[in-house]
């Protein structure tokens, strides 16, 4: 998808999973640092961090924070005026933004040595007791829990920046589940009539907008005929709340914290769906890798109650598994964050997953069609489990065609799609009505 198709071969061997799960493990407490160190305050960094002291050296780089987090915030606040007001420039404010965003997350590398010296710990856990699941669903069915608004929010849309193969512009709305947090989506979209539309979900924690370039290379997807919409995930990139760093909200209170992100950005994909339906595409696919994908099959799952007009005619399913409802407890990544021990500890067994997984969980038949829904799975997965991903592909009945099944890891299976796009192209033939779709 992009220009480096060699490095992607190089790096999409199962070598690379356990590296970059060991990784995590030390990047997750630097950015629970770098979080703590938002306002620039060393005596609020030591309070949130629970700390005896503050190195003075650790002062100063909390200072450096604060200050990054500023510029960055002026430069998000220029990139707004020009994008959605004067529309002047507005490929030099992304820019400008991008650059700013990249330098202020990329501060929380600063903090890894620090972290790992003073035990941070990965996600500033406070884990609901199992009680509190009732209290959340309200006594409500599954689907009437995933019930839409009567009224969905209204979608602004940036003005346009015109490229060669491309239109690239961005859409703004605020989430039916909190007025006071905005979704932002990054669109390119290509010059053809009558495009296709191809949601896509990022992974937890992949904070691409932040950074500098079209580093997921969708742009060159998009020239094929199709408009690619790039979402930020509730509490990512532009979304992060102030004290926390990216996906923390999704792990914050497991694993109830993860039910109701997927309601939120359930809601607003089907405010997308909408809105493309609206503007020209009678076909649209919803798809993402990692959580994206299991918040686009939880949203497909529990879709019973929505008009037609926001439900997904496609799925294109990235590293998942079936048994969402126990990644709390049989993922690896729970595994090195310790929030598997944390919802043990508050009493979370199996009847009270089980009752999560009414609401989460992939039921044995398809929620659509199975010869439009795509498949990627790594037999070699152990984040979003590879026996979860090959029992959903025999439940769904997933054609042949459609399933990708490689020898990888959860990451690299991921990194694969950079020099085989092959489910991506697949997808897209399907959108556009080729291969007897």
């Amino acid at each position: 998808m992009s220009s480096n198709g060699g490095l992607a071969r190089l790096l999409a061997k199962p070598w690379i999973d356990p590296l970059c799960l060991w990784g995590m493990g030390w990047l997750l407490p630097a950015a629970r640092c770098w979080a703590a160190a938002g306002a620039g305050d060393a005596e609020a960094f030591q309070r949130t961090l629970q700390l005896h002291a503050v190195p003075g050296a650790i002062a100063a780089r909390v200072r450096q924070t604060g200050d990054l987090g500023r510029i960055y915030a002026r430069a998000q606040s220029e990139w707004i005026e020009a994008a959605f007001g004067h529309g002047k420039d507005v490929l030099a404010a992304e820019r400008a933004r991008r650059e700013a965003a990249h330098n202020y997350l990329g501060h929380r590398f600063s903090y890894v040595w620090f972290a790992r010296r003073a035990h941070v710990p990965a996600v500033q856990v406070d884990v609901p007791l199992p009680g509190e699941l009732a209290l959340a669903t309200g006594g409500l069915s599954p689907d009437d829990f995933f019930t839409l608004p009567g009224e969905l929010p209204q979608i602004e849309r940036s003005h346009v920046v015109e490229h060669e193969d491309v239109r690239e512009y961005w859409l703004r709305f605020p989430s039916p589940d909190d007025l006071a947090d905005f979704c932002w989506v990054h669109i390119y979209e290509g010059r053809q009539e009558k495009l296709p539309s191809l949601i896509y979900g990022h992974g937890f924690a992949m904070e691409m907008e932040m950074m500098r370039g079209d580093l997921r290379g969708y742009r060159a997807l998009a020239a094929r005929g199709c408009r690619i919409l790039l979402p930020d995930g509730p509490g990512h990139n532009r979304r992060t709340r102030a004290g926390l760093y990216g996906g923390e909200s999704f792990m914050r209170r497991p694993p109830l914290s993860g039910l109701l992100h997927f309601r939120q950005a359930a809601r607003e994909l089907a405010t997308i769906i909408h809105w493309c339906r609206e503007n020209g595409s009678a076909q649209v696919g919803l798809s993402g890798t990692s959580l994206g994908a299991l918040t686009a099959q939880v949203a497909a799952e529990r879709m019973g109650t929505w008009p037609a007009a926001c439900r997904p005619d496609l799925l294109l399913l990235l590293t998942t598994t079936d048994k969402v409802s126990a990644l709390t407890f049989n993922s690896s990544l729970a595994t090195i964050t310790r929030l598997d021990e944390a919802a043990k500890l508050a009493g979370w067994g199996s009847a009270e997953v089980a009752e999560l997984g009414r609401f989460t969980d992939c039921g044995p038949t398809p929620p659509i069609d199975p010869a439009r829904i795509v498949l990627l799975i790594g037999t070699r997965d152990d984040v979003t489990p590879y026996d979860g991903g090959r029992r959903m592909a025999g439940n769904w009945r997933i054609p042949s065609e459609n399933l990708f099944v490689r020898e990888q890891g959860h990451f690299s299976a991921a990194i694969g799609l950079e020099a085989d796009p092959a489910p991506f192209i697949r997808t897209i033939g399907l959108l556009k009505g080729h291969f007897g779709a």
